[in-house]
């Protein structure tokens, strides 16, 4: 894995379930700011707030 930024951890993408898509660069997990929390827009269930992660404040690539 690239060099993790410090607070970040991975997680698994809930659009894709860690198979793999267009948000998480076809890895199956975001890096995801700690401690990680679901999106407080869709809980988790994927919107524009969270870059269809699930997560609040995943790093973008």
């Amino acid at each position: 894995m690239s060099e993790e930024k410090e607070g970040y951890a991975p997680e698994v993408c809930h659009h894709c379930g860690g198979l793999g898509c267009l948000y998480c660069n076809k890895l199956g997990t975001v890096m995801v700011l700690q401690p990680s929390q679901k999106c407080k827009h869709c809980n988790g269930d994927c919107c524009i707030y969270c870059g269809y992660t699930g997560w609040e404040h995943p790093l973008r690539e």
